[in-house]
């Protein structure tokens, strides 16, 4: 007799994914991983590991990784509560995984490349560095709180709420201590910031969303 399919079982094996890429990262560096998940609490994450730090760092692109198949978990859960159950393959998922890890990647390289033109190549590889850590800080948290939902946390509105709220927070938080690093020069060119926040920071998540819809649907 055949077993019935359960619909949260690929969600689960998603799940099972992602914290066996979250272990491999700790497993690959453990001193690093710890000082990691302090990021928001102190700036000796963004301080020591930033002279080492590489665009294809293997601990990173681990995290990454994570944080894309969270963050597109996270976006079909919401879209499944509020609107209708997103009738999506693995195929489907994979793919969304891959435009959201494609559409920060090209972003992250033209802000790189803005450096080099500008000839600011440490300032910007350091704003890629905090942005990059601050994603797959959030990547990390959003594990534990999509499991919840997956697993029929008895408020699952109020806790998708808190997700929602939650990765907005740590994401704002991020972006201050950017600023907070660079108020001086920000300051002293603060129309380009803010043309900057329209073009390289608010359009880009504008652009997903409307890909994701188009993809969901």
């Amino acid at each position: 007799m055949l077993r019935e399919i359960i619909y949260n079982d690929w969600y689960t094996a998603i799940i099972i994914v992602s914290l066996t890429i979250i272990v491999s990262a700790k497993l690959l560096s453990p001193n690093r991983f710890i000082d990691f998940m302090r990021l928001l609490g102190n700036s000796n994450y963004l301080r020591i590991h930033f002279k080492d730090h590489r665009f294809l760092d293997p601990f990173d692109v681990l995290l990454f990784i994570n944080f894309c198949t969270n963050a597109v978990l996270t976006l079909i859960l919401t879209y499944s509560y509020y609107i209708s159950v997103a009738n999506l393959t693995h195929a489907d998922f994979v793919k969304l995984v891959a435009v959201l890890g494609l559409g920060f990647i090209t972003k992250m390289l033209l802000e790189l490349g803005i450096g080099s033109l500008f000839e600011i190549q440490k300032l910007s590889h350091s704003y890629v560095f905090q942005k990059v850590s601050t994603l797959n800080f959030l990547g990390v948290l959003l594990l534990p709180l999509n499991a919840l939902f997956i697993f029929r946390f008895p408020d699952q509105g109020r806790l998708l709420v808190i997700i929602l709220t939650f990765s907005v927070l740590i994401i704002l938080i991020g972006l201050f201590k950017s600023i907070k690093s660079y108020q001086k020069l920000l300051i002293n060119n603060l129309f380009y910031f803010i043309l900057y926040l329209c073009t390289l920071e608010i359009g880009p998540y504008v652009i997903l969303c409307k890909l994701f819809s188009y993809d969901i649907n």
